[in-house]
């Protein structure tokens, strides 16, 4: 069973701020859980979604589907999603690549805040090759281009 908590913090952003956290599974209930509150949240303007995985015992594909459509959700409203900690069961899934090709996951709640934006963060955040030349690498290898 898994249960999704509010967490208050105050956020020095240009966003209203909400701080989730999923502990337990991260499924199709959680993720529905996750997105009433987001929509809720929306319904004044932008938000900014601070989702701490750090407890995630669980990874199902429904809830890295359900996290792509409230990532779309928030964006399409000028908002974000931003996920933050370490979590095992996340690390041990390949669904991770397939979130993190989207919506990047954040070491700490401070960088989540922050979205790679200071110095220090971009210079590394430059260095890291993206998907597009990720997946041109993977082709390549198997001899498709």
């Amino acid at each position: 069973m898994s249960t999704l908590s509010r967490v208050s913090h105050a956020t020095p952003t240009s966003l209203t701020a909400c701080d989730l956290r999923i502990q337990g599974a991260m499924d199709a209930a959680t993720v529905l859980a996750i997105r009433q509150d987001s929509a809720k949240a929306a319904t004044d303007g932008p938000i900014l979604i601070l989702l701490d995985i750090t407890e995630v015992t669980s990874v199902g594909a429904s809830g890295v589907v359900g996290l792509l459509e409230v990532l779309h959700l928030l964006r399409a409203r000028g908002g974000d999603l931003r996920l933050f900690g370490s979590s095992a069961a996340l690390d041990d899934t390949r669904l991770q690549a397939h979130l993190g090709q989207v919506a990047r996951i954040y070491g700490t709640r401070e960088e989540a805040v922050d979205g790679g934006t200071s110095p220090v963060r971009a210079r590394h955040a430059a260095r890291r090759p993206g998907w597009l030349t990720m997946f041109a690498r993977r082709h390549r290898t198997f001899g498709w281009g």
